[in-house]
């Protein structure tokens, strides 16, 4: 005998326990998850999070709540109709209802797992549920694989939301029909389906104003600037990278002006953006490491220029909007009026941040803009402010602007490429061995704990064998062409709004990364070993009315880009800009600018190796810094330690064939010199065989270093210029 039916609010009723009651049991195990461990940040930090901002953890806990009941409304409102539907095929009764409710409940939540552990990872570490779909993969083959991808992602969810629209659109059908209003019904439909057109703005678009453009005053030039925080040139296809890494970024190059070798002063992402806004070097605008105290931001905010404060004043609209890589706008804005931001450097941001992914329901939804305004902080953390929504925002401020027609210099700023080399999962396997199942395979496996807590693990990384180095090589890669991603997104705005033709862009980054070339290992900013890599960055423009494409070989700086683009749009370089503009090399007004290169490392996280030579070193971050409250509760240099790292600091002069190192040692300044031309990845000292080029290169670099006064390479190697050099030593 069937069971018989349960009516319509029982079932309603059920379905609600089950759901709230499912989700209340996700929110203790998450809760005893966060006491039990915290998320790997074992270190000193986690000492001063719970002895000291106890409360703040335990009240951030509470705040997600508010997340929980909404997911549970949507569960509610999309699982209670398939169970109506599933009803009407057999019935059941309450337990019933309640075991389909769970399942209903973990196929949504095993739904939203999947599509964040292929297309969003960065919400939390989701490489132990790859297994399947990577022997999925191997075993059937990638088209297999995509097309399980498709149908779970896709398909599914369809399937699911038109079954629960069929559903509520029949029981609405059916209230009106008794209440003898099929005629509202209708018009009602009619309405709601135009309003969604409306709201979507679906095939509506704007049409770029031509007479605006064409005719009456011309309107300043916009630039756009987009950027990925350590993003090496040299692995760019445009400039002759082996691998399609940037096809979007190619077309640029294509039409454009591509600088093949523009080096950033400093290879550390505050002090290197600080110093291409402000078109000044660290030991000018004062913020020579990554963990400045207050004073030493409002030093900079007080007397260091910027190119954004410069284009405000001609009436632009200024914006940057990133994602966590560009959390030091927030302290050092540049001149920029709106800041879209992360500010993943506050350590409560920081606490809140690894509170939340303790409750994985929470990414399921909130990775869009109800949940900003539900959770505006979740703004401000490094899982949530990812790529796509930094794109999206990008495109949105370029919709503002074609609307209102202002002028704007805009800077989009990117995690893309930096450690640990994480992406969505069809970036990942672009150029990786799929046969590889060592603890790289979906990103660089770097200890957190490891790298604050300690100065040497620079020994063991430097033993890492070629297959490991290969297949975090392929990871970055595949970082690069994500990015590429997004800038075609952004290019295909911008010609879309009719802006294209009125815009300069500027495809950049802040400093590259070493990749395990010769005397290094990973990371950035802590030598000058192995080459030009981390300092290395693309410098590649689109300038509307260019009659060819150009590319220059010779040395530019991040320096330059400021006064340069100020030239491009007519505006006078601030007087205290110490970069030169390279626009008159882009007009063939100039064939060279003789520029020479000055730089210096930032703070040390690892021990430098220099073979026979003992480099000085500074103790592990978690014993040099604190989190200061009176700053906002931000990671700050200890007093004690500010001279140890400006002391250990490596300096460099480079010009177009030689490279000049000074490293501080234990017991004396260790030199080297390296001829690029022969021995790119400076492995053999060569200061005994040109000992005047060192000494001309040492000079320059002390007059830089105390007078701030940077050398031309004519005036360091006088007129015969550096080709004709000889070795005096064999």
């Amino acid at each position: 005998m069937p069971p018989p039916s349960l009516q319509r609010r029982h079932i309603l009723k059920i379905v609600v326990l089950t759901v709230f009651g499912t989700l209340l049991a996700w929110y203790l195990s998450a809760i005893l998850s966060f006491a039990g461990n915290s998320y790997g940040f074992n270190n000193r930090f986690s000492e001063v999070a719970i002895q000291h901002h106890w409360w703040y953890l335990v009240w951030s806990n509470l705040v997600v709540l508010k997340g929980y009941l909404l997911v549970a409304a949507g569960y509610v409102l999309l699982i209670y109709p398939l169970v109506r539907l599933w009803g009407k095929v057999r019935a059941f009764a309450r337990w019933g209802v309640v075991w389909r409710t769970l399942l209903f409940a973990c196929l949504l939540y095993g739904f939203f797992i999947f599509k964040l552990m292929l297309e969003k990872p960065y919400f939390g570490d989701y490489s132990y549920l790859l297994g399947w779909y990577d022997a999925l993969g191997r075993v059937c083959g990638t088209g297999v694989q995509d097309a399980v991808h498709r149908m779970i992602t896709q398909v599914f969810p369809l399937v699911a939301l038109v079954a629960a629209a069929g559903f509520y659109l029949f029981e609405l059908r059916l209230w009106f029909t008794r209440a003898a209003r099929p005629l509202l019904f209708s018009i009602t439909a009619v309405a709601g389906l135009l309003g969604l057109f409306v709201v979507s703005g679906y095939g509506v678009s704007r049409a770029p104003d031509v007479e605006e453009l064409a005719g009456g005053r011309k309107r300043p030039k916009n630039i756009v600037i987009l950027g990925s925080d350590s993003l090496r040139a040299d692995h760019l296809s445009c400039n002759g990278y082996h691998r399609l890494t940037s096809p979007n970024i190619d077309r640029i190059a294509a039409k454009g002006v591509n600088f093949e070798r523009c080096l950033t002063p400093i290879a550390s992402t505050l002090e290197s953006l600080t110093s291409m806004f402000s078109s000044q070097y660290p030991h000018t605008h004062g913020v020579r490491h990554m963990f400045p105290s207050r004073a030493m931001v409002d030093r900079a905010n007080q007397e260091a220029p910027s190119l954004g404060a410069e284009l405000k004043r001609q009436g632009y609209d200024t914006a940057v909007i990133g994602d966590w890589c560009a959390c030091g706008f927030n302290e050092l804005p540049m001149g920029f009026e709106k800041i879209i931001v992360s500010d993943f450097d506050n350590f409560r941001v920081y606490m809140s941040e690894v509170v939340f992914l303790h409750h994985q329901i929470l990414p399921l939804f909130f990775d869009n803009h109800v949940g900003h305004m539900l959770f505006p902080k979740l703004k401000s953390f490094a899982n949530y402010m990812t790529p796509e929504v930094v794109t999206d925002q990008v495109i949105d401020r370029i919709k503002q602007r074609a609307g209102d027609r202002q002028p704007f210099l805009l800077f989009g700023y990117y995690s893309c490429t930096h450690l640990p080399y994480k992406t969505p999962t069809h970036y990942a396997k672009m150029w990786t061995d799929p046969k590889y199942d060592g603890p790289h395979k979906h990103e660089l496996a770097l200890n957190v704990d490891e790298f604050i807590g300690g100065t040497d693990i620079n020994e063991k990384w430097s033993k890492l064998p070629r297959k490991e180095v290969e297949q975090i090589t392929a990871l970055y890669d595949g970082c690069v062409r994500m990015f590429d991603d997004s800038v075609g997104r952004v290019v295909a705005e911008l010609e879309k709004q009719g802006l294209l033709d009125d815009t300069i862009i500027l495809v950049t980054g802040d400093h590259g990364d070493d990749l395990f070339e010769p005397n290094c290992t990973f990371g950035h900013g802590t030598t000058f070993n192995g080459g030009d890599q981390a300092n290395h960055v693309p410098a590649i423009f689109h300038i509307p009315g260019l009659e060819k494409p150009q590319r220059h070989a010779q040395l530019a700086r991040t320096l330059d880009f400021a006064p340069t683009l100020l030239d491009l749009v007519g505006v006078p370089a601030q007087p205290r800009f110490e970069g030169t503009s390279l626009a008159p090399l882009i007009r063939g007004e100039k064939k060279s600018l003789g520029l020479a290169y000055f730089g210096e490392t930032s703070y040390l996280f690892f021990r430098r190796t220099i073979p026979g030579e003992e480099p000085l070193f500074i103790p592990p971050m978690d014993e040099t810094t604190f989190i200061d409250p009176d700053f906002d509760f931000h990671f700050v240099l200890k007093e004690k330690f500010q001279d140890a790292v400006l002391k250990t600091k490596e300096h460099c002069v480079r010009t177009e064939r030689f490279k000049y190192i000074r490293t501080p040692g234990v017991n004396h300044s260790i030199e080297r010199l390296f001829d690029l031309r022969e021995d790119p990845h400076c492995e053999r000292d060569m200061k005994a065989r040109y000992p005047e080029v060192k000494a001309r290169l040492s000079a320059a670099m002390d007059q830089w270093l105390t007078t701030h006064k940077q050398s031309t390479t004519a005036e360091i190697y006088g007129i015969l210029g550096e080709d004709t050099l000889q070795p005096t030593a064999p």
